[in-house]
Formats: structure tokens, C-alpha cells, sequence
């Protein structure tokens, strides 16, 4: 018993932590029960390679849905899927790899590879752009740019030309076929094989024309909503818009971008509405993009926005690395317009640090208001019939209130214990409580130098003397972590009497 301090003092401070607990857990409490999503998902089975017996799944990044009885989605190991029932089974989705005339350049740059090998499928296929059920396009890191008037026709329907320039490549990041006759490419990268604009307007026959920007962006994402209409997104924020796509590049002008970030994606309807994303989960949209400036909207999502797909102007989709899905019914409406849902949970595990990790999305296309599909890590392939129903996840449950996808974490005294303790013994338990108002699924301790373990509050564990530092980070509801609260404390020796 502290000096001093009474039975009747000692009642009402232990009620008091009674109650501060119990305020601390019930803002704890995630806002809703989650329930079955919306979107149906598949895997496509993993490529067979030679010489290697367990081949991982590759990763899909485009996907393009001219209708709702074909979709054509394309990925790494330049995988070419395509369906005429997209919301079938993953025996539904066939896999090609299209034939190269000529081994790739990039292959032949490698030093020790004979160039007989070269002639196997390799590199990715960063985009695709269907004008129809008649005509796709994509286009690849490495410059090439496959085409094919008949999609479903497997892979000798696909033809490929070659697009470098002599003494330079050109970096095809992505592409939009606004017709059979308009179809416009962009190149990102360094040097001078970013911030081109490629254009066609015979895209079957394989002929194009470049122009270059000035400045060389590193150009992420096109989408021309009429023949009239383009704008091109680009890394340091960068946002580019025509009203004549092959003009040349003085027909393309830069606007104002009210997001420092990069930009990775964009999507246009003609009608008239083009919204683009940046690293930060900020949504860009423009009712005017030739002449008003873009607006920007912080969404639910903290991450990099990958792909967008917007079948009217009243219905947009947009997918993140974090495999989250944005959908809105008023995409200029703000914040609160746009609903959240995770399909995947980010599991620090599957971190791959030389690329990626493993739950991401990449790719969105909405064939209608009632079809869309998504495409990411691990061939996964994404539908949905009502796509922008809205979801019943724990982080939309309660209308107004934001669940942060970092959500952070508070430190509450425990027992007595708050920053100093002394001690007769070697060790003494150090008693900690903590919660978090964002609605986070779970905890991350590290008491000192220990690892990250889970966790829960109560938490008590035996410390020497000396100053420790104890950090803990909640878990949000997708997976993500939240900033690091810390808090200092010191073990004394406590003086025998």
C-alpha cells in the first residue's frame, strides 16, 4: 500500500480504471460485421516452364472488357487470358503467349542467353485496350505492341510489331483504343524512352506514329473517352490532356495537378468525366479536363491507386495495391461518395520485396454498369454482377464513419504502471493497455529489442532494470499497419528499509 493512500482512495481509483477501460474497449469495437462480398473471385493456374517444377502464378495487370461476353486480361511472362464468360470458373479463362517473328531485344541484351532460347514468351504485357469485341491492343515494357481482331482466337490471333526507335527503347506503360481507328500509347521509364505519345489510327495494321513530350515524363496511364478527348497521367503528378491525340506532342498540354503524388491511372467516359489516382489513395476527377482543373478526393484507400474504370460518368470503379476496391455512384461527390471494400488481406508474409506484394490489384474494366472485373497478383481474377452495390464490410457498416486503413494506436495506464516502476528483484512486470478508435482487427508489440509479435491488451511481461521503450501498431481492418505508439518507462532498484 502507498503511503498515505486509503482503503476508500484505493476503491475509487480502481472504479475509475474500471471505467476508462471499458471506454478504451468499446471504442475498440470494429463498426460491423463483415458478410460475403460482392465480387467472385478465380485463379488461373500457374505457367508451365521448363525446368522449374513448382512455377508461381504470374501477375495480371490489365484487364479490358469491350462486353459482357468477352474479357482480356494480360501479365507477366507475357500471359494473355481471355474470356467469353467472365464470370465463369477459372476453366472459363484460357491462357495464350503470343509468337514473336523476332527473339525480343531485351532477351538478346542479356548477357550468356543464346538467342535461340529467346524465342520462348518473356517480359510482361503491361496494358490492354479493347475498341470492341473486334480489335485489342497491348503493349509491353519492352516496346512491343500486340494486336489482335480476334481475341478469342488464341494465339495465333495476336500479332506483334516493334516500336523502338534506333538506339533507344520505348517503355510501353499503357494504352486506350477509344475506336478501331484511334488508339493511343504512352512510355514511362527514364531517359529518352519515356513521354511519348504513340498513336494510330490503324491500329490492326500495326503502324504508329510517336511523338515526344517535352521533359521525357514517365507517363503511367492513358484514356481517351472520344477521339477528341484524351489525358495521360504521369509519375511527380504530372497530368496531360488533348483534344487532338495525334497532333503531335504540341497538342498536348499539362494541367494543374492538385495532388503531389504520382500518378499511376486514369479513366474517361465521354460524357463528360475522367478521374485519375495517385500513390496516396487520392482519387483526381474533372468534369472539364480541357479546361477545368482536376479536384482531388482522399478515399478510404492510403495507398497506391492502381487502376480505374468508369463505365458512365455516375459509376466508377478504382482498385489499389492493397487489393481494396473503391466504387462510387458520384464520383465528384466527395469523400463520402465512394465506399470501401478489401477482397484480399495484406499478410506480411507475402511481401515480395523485389516486386510487389501478393494481395495487390492492378487492373479494372467495366464492360457495363452490371460486369466488371478486376486482375492482380497470383492471376487472380475478380467479378461482379452489381458492382456497385454497396458493400457491408466493417469499414462502410456505419454510414459516416471512417475506419483508417492505418489505423493508430493509443497507450492507457495499467495497474499502477505507467512510465517508472521499481523493484526489490531482477525483473519486475511491466503492465500496459492500449486500444484503437479506428476499428483495427488486431495488435503488433515490440517490447525493446524484440521482434514484432501479436498481441493483446492486457499486456504484461517481465522486464529487467533499466530503460525500455515498448511500441505497439494496430492492425487495420485490410491488413495494413498503423503508425507506432511508443511509450519510455524505467525500472529502478527499489532501497530495502
Amino acid at each position: 500500500m502507498r503511503c498515505g493512500e486509503g482503503r476508500g482512495t484505493r476503491f475509487w481509483r480502481r472504479r475509475l480504471l474500471r471505467l476508462v477501460i471499458a471506454f478504451a474497449a468499446a471504442l475498440a469495437v470494429p463498426a460491423g460485421t463483415a458478410v460475403a462480398s460482392k465480387w467472385t473471385v478465380r485463379q488461373l493456374p500457374p505457367p508451365q516452364i521448363e525446368g522449374v517444377s513448382k512455377p508461381d502464378r504470374v501477375a495480371l495487370y490489365s484487364v479490358s472488357c469491350p462486353s459482357e461476353s468477352l474479357c482480356v486480361a494480360t501479365g507477366a511472362l507475357d500471359t494473355i487470358a481471355f474470356s467469353q464468360t467472365p464470370t465463369g470458373g477459372a476453366d472459363s479463362w484460357h491462357v495464350v503467349h503470343p509468337a514473336y517473328d523476332e527473339p525480343k531485344q531485351s532477351c538478346l541484351e542479356e548477357e550468356g542467353v543464346p538467342a535461340a532460347s529467346c524465342s520462348f514468351p518473356r517480359g510482361a504485357i503491361d496494358a490492354v485496350s479493347c475498341a470492341g469485341e473486334n480489335l485489342c491492343v497491348a503493349v509491353g515494357y519492352e516496346g512491343s505492341v500486340l494486336t489482335s481482331t480476334d481475341p478469342a482466337g488464341g494465339a495465333k490471333s495476336w500479332s506483334v510489331s516493334d516500336v523502338n526507335t534506333p538506339g533507344s527503347g520505348t517503355h510501353l506503360t499503357a494504352v486506350s483504343c477509344v475506336s478501331t481507328s484511334l488508339c493511343v500509347a504512352v512510355s514511362g521509364g527514364n531517359g529518352a524512352a519515356a513521354g511519348r505519345i504513340l498513336t494510330s489510327s490503324d491500329p490492326a495494321s500495326g503502324q504508329w506514329q510517336a511523338a515526344q513530350l517535352s521533359g521525357a515524363p514517365d507517363l503511367r496511364g492513358v484514356s481517351c473517352a472520344t477521339p477528341t478527348l484524351c489525358v495521360a497521367v504521369a509519375k511527380g503528378s504530372r497530368i496531360f490532356v488533348s483534344s487532338d491525340p495525334s497532333g503531335g506532342a504540341p497538342a498536348w498540354r499539362e494541367r494543374p495537378s492538385p495532388t503531389p503524388r504520382d500518378l499511376q491511372a486514369a479513366s474517361c467516359v465521354p460524357s463528360l468525366l475522367c478521374v485519375a489516382g495517385d500513390e496516396g489513395g487520392n482519387l483526381l476527377t474533372a468534369a472539364d479536363p480541357l479546361g477545368a482543373p482536376f479536384a482531388a478526393t482522399n478515399t478510404a484507400s492510403s495507398i497506391l491507386i492502381t487502376g480505374i474504370t468508369c463505365p458512365t460518368t455516375t459509376r466508377c470503379v478504382a482498385v489499389d495495391n492493397n487489393a481494396d476496391v473503391l466504387t462510387s455512384t458520384d464520383p465528384t461527390g466527395g469523400p463520402s461518395a465512394w465506399t470501401f471494400e478489401n477482397l484480399v488481406p495484406f499478410v506480411a508474409e507475402d511481401v515480395d520485396y523485389g516486386q510487389f506484394v501478393k494481395n495487390a490489384l492492378f487492373g479494372a474494366s467495366c464492360a457495363s454498369t452490371s460486369l466488371c472485373a478486376l486482375v492482380g497478383a497470383d492471376s487472380r481474377i475478380f467479378t461482379a454482377t452489381d458492382p456497385f452495390a454497396a458493400p457491408t464490410s466493417p469499414a462502410t457498416s456505419k454510414p459516416g464513419k471512417r475506419t483508417r486503413l492505418r489505423p493508430r494506436t493509443h497507450l492507457v495506464f495499467a495497474e499502477h504502471f505507467w512510465k517508472s516502476g521499481a523493484t526489490r528483484h531482477r525483473h519486475f512486470k511491466a503492465r500496459f493497455r492500449f486500444y484503437s478508435r479506428d476499428g483495427a482487427r488486431a495488435f503488433l508489440c515490440k517490447p525493446d529489442r524484440h521482434r514484432w509479435r501479436r498481441c493483446h491488451s492486457p499486456l504484461r511481461y517481465w522486464v529487467p532494470v533499466g530503460r525500455h521503450t515498448l511500441r505497439v501498431r494496430a492492425i487495420g481492418v485490410t491488413g495494413l499497419r498503423g503508425p507506432i505508439a511508443r511509450v519510455r518507462f524505467e525500472v529502478t532498484r527499489a532501497r530495502r528499509s
